[in-house]
């Protein structure tokens, strides 16, 4: 068994939610979400591995083996039933998580949701590892940033994402890279029971706002609710309101 770092938020007797974080960051993506609902649910925050405090794996680890570590923490924690909330490749893998294990999964909120790295999107990937092993992680930026905060304030919440990211180890950087680089949802769609909020970012140039009514098609219960001023990384640049946008969709 890998131990996750991770950090819980409110009462262990509240409906538990995790949050995945997507690649290029750690749970602390998640911290404005959280202050609006540690008084409604248990918020189970972990960091995947090669990222935050995780271990760094031997190899890359791909979506399943994601899944794996997560359920794995679900059993640590003792928790029978949860809810995902998960943003972009970490909604990629709440997706898989849900449909391999629908006795545990009440609900599914996928923010800057997308199905697959699209072949021209894994050589670049590629070709970025071989640079950040090479460079470190400032060869990424200012692009890197700005493609996730596109039409985003400049302000101090876009600058603290951007350190963050320049501390990120490379090694680990590389690893998540490759570990995603061929994660495609779509065969596990319509093995997911649970209801599903898709929440995709209208400014968002990396997970493109179309693939969310892709994915609702082939669920059996979705529902689409478009942040038009949202980017990248919604939980980061909107969280009042996808926090909001959760406690409607999921009891509590």
């Amino acid at each position: 068994m890998v131990a996750l770092h991770y950090r819980t938020f409110g009462d262990m007797s509240a409906p538990a939610l995790l949050l995945i974080h997507p690649m290029g960051t750690d749970a602390r993506l998640w911290e404005g979400v959280v202050d609006e609902l540690r008084e409604d649910f248990f918020c189970i925050a972990p960091d995947l591995q090669a990222a935050g405090q995780s271990p760094m794996p031997d190899a890359p680890v791909t979506a399943e083996g994601h899944v794996t570590d997560l359920i794995e923490l679900a059993v640590h924690l003792k928790l029978d039933r949860f809810a995902i909330a998960g943003c972009a490749l970490g909604g990629m893998v709440g997706a898989i998580l849900a449909a391999d294990h629908p006795e545990r999964v009440t609900g599914l909120v996928m923010t800057n949701p997308g199905l697959r790295n699209l072949p021209e999107v894994k050589e670049m990937l590629r070709q970025r590892t071989v640079e950040v092993i090479d460079k470190g992680m400032d060869v990424l930026l200012p692009a890197a940033t700005e493609k996730s905060f596109h039409n985003q304030p400049r302000d101090a919440r876009y600058d603290t994402f951007t350190e963050r990211y320049r501390a990120i180890d490379p090694k680990a950087y590389a690893s998540s890279v490759l570990g995603f680089l061929d994660i495609d949802i779509e065969p596990f769609l319509a093995r997911i029971s649970c209801p599903v909020l898709l929440i995709p970012g209208g400014q968002d140039v990396l997970m493109p706002p179309e693939a969310a009514a892709t994915i609702a098609k082939a669920l059996a219960d979705a529902r689409i609710v478009p942040f038009e001023e949202a980017a990248h990384f919604i939980p980061y640049q909107a969280p009042a309101r996808l926090a909001a946008e959760i406690r409607s969709f999921l009891p509590h």
